[in-house]
């Protein structure tokens, strides 16, 4: 099996018994899957055992796969309600992402790397900025940017609209800049 080989052949063959064919699958899509998971989850081990238990379940599920979308976002799909179930399970302690009153406070955060003389954020500055974002604000941003989804793959993945996807990507880009202009501005 070549790594040139579309989605629909390489499910095609798992589906017909060739089960070493789902490791095409996985190099494939692991990268992008943690990505997703990480810009959730937050980088480390529980990452990485539920981007293992996402394709554990991908593949116990392949045969349900329609071909309605495309492959990766049926994936991703699967990916956000995973990590998403998972996140609603066991809500960690030390997470400040519930608590209203971090959202209260969020423009009084600013970066560690200084002032822009210029204006111009930095990447080291968006990074900061988006580790202050809802997980769901994260992927939201992580799909649309960075995996290059539509607005109609990203309401499918995340179980919205289309219409409250736009809004919500709208509504984070206003609050990333808001982040970063008030981290440059102190």
């Amino acid at each position: 099996m070549t790594t040139t080989a579309s989605d629909q052949t390489i499910i095609a063959d798992v589906l017909r018994g060739d089960t070493r064919a789902f490791a095409s699958i996985m190099e494939r899509y692991a990268p992008r899957v943690y990505a997703l998971v990480a810009g959730m989850m937050g980088d480390g081990e529980d990452a990485a055992d539920t981007t293992q238990e996402i394709f554990i379940k991908v593949f116990s599920s392949l045969s349900s796969f329609k071909g309605d979308s495309s492959f990766s976002t049926w994936l991703f799909r699967i990916s956000y309600n995973m990590v998403v179930s998972r996140l609603r399970r066991a809500p960690s302690p030390d997470s400040a992402y519930g608590d209203d009153r971090f959202w209260d406070n969020i423009a009084e955060s600013t970066p560690d790397d200084g002032e822009i003389t210029d204006g111009t954020p930095t990447v080291e500055m968006l990074y900061k900025a988006l580790d202050l974002l809802h997980p769901d604000e994260r992927t939201l941003i992580s799909l649309f940017y960075l995996d290059e989804k539509s607005l109609a793959e990203i309401a499918f993945i995340m179980s919205i609209t289309e219409t409250n996807a736009k809004t919500r990507l709208f509504r984070t880009r206003k609050k990333l800049q808001k982040i970063i202009s008030d981290g440059i501005r102190q």
